[in-house]
């Protein structure tokens, strides 16, 4: 798609943005924790790659290149704001839930389990946080995830094995959500 894109065929970018907006925009809101400042940085990774496309040498895959972009651009948000961690938005995406689809009980169990694993989250260390992301939100393999971040292959997946674990500990009281009757 970048090379139709680089030949003239606007088109192509416009695919390449549907398919993957939405998960680079996910990886970005976790990333950075503040919804305002994910719109702002997915549209700036997106002008990045419209800006980059002729640079890129297909030494990766196309979705490995872009979550490089987007990650670099988290990066450089936090730097400017002075920020070293990254927070997080404990609500953000719980999505609608249909009056009427799921008791209440249900819905603020689902919630308060949403809670729990973005503070889970927040308290992983940096560089598992951000490996854990991009497999979960962005969807790369591990191959994908040590190109993007220039690290060797096991390195990625052992950081996603002790964010693994971490998360595993964290939650494991939350497998049963206490619920009061009503």
């Amino acid at each position: 798609m970048l090379r139709r894109y680089c030949a003239g065929d606007a088109k192509a970018m416009d695919a390449l943005v549907e398919r993957y907006n939405a998960p680079v925009y996910r990886f970005v809101l976790h990333y950075l924790g503040d919804a305002e400042a994910a719109r702002d940085a997915t549209q700036e990774a997106w002008l990045k790659v419209l800006r980059g496309a002729s640079s890129f040498r297909g030494r990766s895959k196309v979705r490995t290149w872009v979550f490089s972009v987007a990650r670099n651009v988290c990066l450089d948000y936090l730097r400017r704001r002075g920020r070293r961690e990254a927070r997080f938005e404990a609500d953000e995406d719980l999505g609608e839930v249909p009056a009427g689809a799921t008791p209440v009980v249900e819905r603020l169990a689902r919630a308060e389990l949403s809670r729990r694993v973005e503070r889970a989250l927040r308290e992983l260390p940096p560089e598992q946080r951000e490996v854990f992301l991009l497999r979960e939100h962005g969807e790369l393999t591990f191959a994908q995830i040590a190109a993007a971040l220039s690290l060797p292959r096991d390195t990625v997946k052992s950081r996603m094995r002790y964010a693994l674990q971490r998360l595993h500990k964290a939650l494991g009281a939350a497998q049963e959500v206490p619920t009061r009757e009503l």
